[in-house]
């Protein structure tokens, strides 16, 4: 009857500790290893981002233009952004509170209407601020440029400036809005090359647009551009993680066909390739 029992308990025991394996505590589940991720809009709904965190989501990391986190995005890898030079002082205090081993540096710094920064300034506040998170091994990526013309100069000048301070960036961020396919693959591959192609590359913004929020890119288009320009990132290995701009009800000006949820909060079809789609 001792030995019968003793069987039992180990069998209990065993059942147990193999459940608690599974659940560990009612933890989140770890995020999928994939280069997709979230843009998220820190003014949405919060229960919005719930569509993209399900079990089978092939998004494994999120950013939402700011150094604080997503509620209800909890198994999602976040990645925090230190926008501009606002509340700088309280990097490093972020930085570690979320234990984040990534971080992405002003938002589009040589456009007036986004974190305008100049080279100088910027360089200034990375070797004061955002240096020493390297150091500590934070890989830090470079402030995420746009398409426009000037926007290469403007990193190349800030590379040289903290370069002479003894830094450097881990990985380039850019930007990129427009029409066709082949101007996206034409800028990534250029612009990889004109910084430097050793470096690996965030596409932090991606997205078809006319920028005419009334007459927008006709559904079919901008969804072709997707599903096409997604399946070419993953097969870039110097491309290392990519977001597609859209996570969002209303994506503004960049057009409705865009959005990766409708205006009930639910996945579009877009929304759905982007989770477990593609």
């Amino acid at each position: 009857m001792q030995h019968r029992y003793n069987v039992i308990l180990i069998a209990l025991v065993s059942i147990t500790a193999y459940y608690l394996s599974l659940h560990q505590y009612n933890m989140p589940p770890k995020a999928p290893n994939s280069k997709r991720g979230l843009a998220w809009p820190r003014e949405g709904k919060q229960e919005d981002v719930l569509p993209f965190t399900k079990p089978g989501s092939k998004i494994s990391w999120l950013y939402n233009w700011s150094p604080h986190g997503t509620k209800n995005a909890e198994s999602l890898q976040f990645v925090p952004m230190q926008w501009n030079a606002g509340g700088i002082d309280e990097l490093q205090r972020n930085v570690k509170r979320d234990n984040a081993q990534t971080l992405l540096a002003f938002n589009e710094p040589e456009l007036p209407d986004q974190s305008n920064m100049s080279a100088e300034f910027a360089a200034e506040q990375w070797l004061k601020h955002i240096e020493p998170l390297r150091k500590q091994g934070v890989r830090c990526g470079s402030p995420g440029i746009s398409s426009a013309g000037h926007a290469v100069g403007w990193l190349k000048d800030f590379r040289a400036r903290i370069q002479k301070g003894g830094s450097d960036v881990d990985f380039w961020c850019l930007h990129w809005y427009g029409v066709d396919i082949g101007g996206f693959y034409d800028y990534i591959w250029s612009t990889h090359h004109q910084l430097d192609a050793s470096k690996k590359v965030w596409i932090t913004e991606f997205a078809a647009t006319n920028w005419n929020k009334d007459n927008p890119l006709p559904r079919d288009h901008v969804e072709n551009f997707a599903r096409e320009t997604i399946k070419y990132l993953e097969t870039l290995d110097w491309v290392e993680k990519y977001c597609w701009f859209g996570a969002m009800r209303d994506p503004g000006t960049v057009g409705k066909w865009a959005r990766l949820l409708d205006d009930d909060g639910k996945l579009t079809p877009l929304g759905k390739d982007y989770v477990g789609g593609l």
